[in-house]
């Protein structure tokens, strides 16, 4: 199973791609969309609480709560950026993450660092991928970061980061009652979490008759369906990973899939709005990933 971590990884990352289009094409409210994929979701997951054993590590639960509080601020703050300065300028920033992940790792996990010192050559191959990955996906984006953009994601950059290392040591920490309780229960407390600051704010604006339009609720459980099978994923390739910035790493692919998509159904429609990508880039992103899986 260790060795597949980045199979788990890739088929998160297409779902996360799913999820961004279930927005693109039904157009959701941000808040309304944050309500469905938290608080909803949390709601039909208490109907499987039966099937799964609780976690009794306390600290489980304590990094769950941070856990979807954060989740909460670092899209609530993208939002607001995407809004600022448009979302390919915040696609050619979030890169960084990867980079953030890999770093903060090593300070929890100095053994890991020191066994890399040990072999050079190999540490130095993972950095020319991660190198590769980052600059690759800021081809991709082609959003031009200007300073001041850079200083307002910033903040979000780095919590995105504590998200991902959080990721797995939450669900490291719940594993002793079972990988699959622990991916379960990681699931329901983030989005219980993080869809109540976004619940409170969409009852506070009263738009609570848009949840039942019928398009939205198509949009809504596909995000449920798409974000629930991606964190499944997600957290099985955390738990066996060595460094959660390797799952960071493949997780990036997300936005190969939604140019493919772009290219052949959406770019016939508005070749302007979609124009051809990179196809260097892509490249040069699919290889980089590749061999850093191959490094593990």
């Amino acid at each position: 199973m260790s060795e597949l971590w980045w199979l788990w990884a890739l088929c998160s990352s297409i779902l996360a791609g799913m999820m961004v289009y279930a927005n693109q094409i039904f157009k959701m409210p941000s808040s309304l969309m944050m309500v469905y994929r938290g608080t909803v979701q949390s709601l039909l997951l208490l109907l499987f609480f039966p099937l799964f054993e609780m976690p009794s590590n306390p600290w489980f639960w304590v990094c769950g709560i941070i856990q979807g509080l954060l989740i909460s601020y670092v899209d609530k703050k993208t939002f607001l950026c995407s809004r600022l300065f448009g979302g390919e300028i915040v696609g050619a920033i979030k890169p960084y993450v990867i980079a953030f992940v890999f770093v903060l790792w090593l300070i929890i996990r100095p053994s890991q660092f020191v066994e890399m010192i040990h072999n050079p050559q190999r540490l130095s191959l993972i950095i020319l991928c991660m190198m590769g990955i980052i600059f690759s996906l800021r081809a991709i984006c082609r959003g031009r970061v200007g300073k001041e953009a850079f200083i307002a994601l910033l903040p979000a950059l780095l919590v995105s980061s504590l998200i991902d290392v959080n990721n797995k040591y939450t669900t490291t920490l719940g594993a002793t009652a079972g990988l699959t309780s622990a991916i379960f229960y990681y699931c329901w407390i983030t989005a219980f979490f993080s869809g109540l600051p976004n619940l409170i704010k969409f009852i506070r604006h009263r738009d609570w008759h848009l949840a039942f339009a019928p398009r939205f609720i198509a949009g809504g459980l596909l995000v449920i369906l798409s974000n629930l099978g991606g964190n499944i994923f997600k957290n099985t390739a955390m738990y066996y990973a060595v460094n959660p910035g390797y799952v960071s790493a493949v997780l990036s692919l997300y936005p190969v899939w939604i140019i493919l998509w772009n290219s052949y159904y959406f770019r016939r429609q508005d070749a302007e709005q979609y124009p051809r990508c990179n196809l260097i880039a892509v490249g040069l992103l699919l290889a980089a990933v590749i061999t850093l899986i191959l490094l593990q």
